[in-house]
């Protein structure tokens, strides 16, 4: 036991430091790797198939408002299938809902899939 409490702390420290600065390069690594293999839209670009919001109904049950090249769609999603409900065609709805879908958080996958 000859090593004193300050230096054991300070190994610690840089010790995490250095995992987390590894993982971090691992992934902005892979974010590289999936905007290189078309996995995602350069910035920028808007992809063809855009999630707005979701609501949960139940268990394994959801709604989903999704935007699909213009067109605003309500969906019914349960494992088993997707239900088309309806068409927003509203103008003003359509705006209300894309401000919602705008200001909604971003989920981890999301920023790794589409940058920040």
């Amino acid at each position: 036991m000859t090593d004193s409490y300050l230096y054991l702390l300070v190994k610690s420290i840089l010790t995490l430091l250095f995992v987390l600065g590894l993982m971090g390069a691992a992934l902005y690594a892979l974010r590289l790797y999936m905007r290189k293999s078309g996995k995602s839209a350069p910035k920028g670009a808007k992809a063809p198939v855009r999630v707005i919001t979701t609501a949960f109904m139940g268990p394994k049950r959801n709604i989903a408002v999704v935007e699909v090249a213009g067109e605003v769609l309500v969906l019914g999603l349960t494992p088993q299938s997707i239900t088309f409900l309806t068409k927003v065609e509203d103008s003003g709805a359509k705006e209300e809902l894309k401000k919602l879908g705008e200001n909604r958080k971003r989920p981890l996958l999301g920023l790794l899939q589409g940058g920040i």
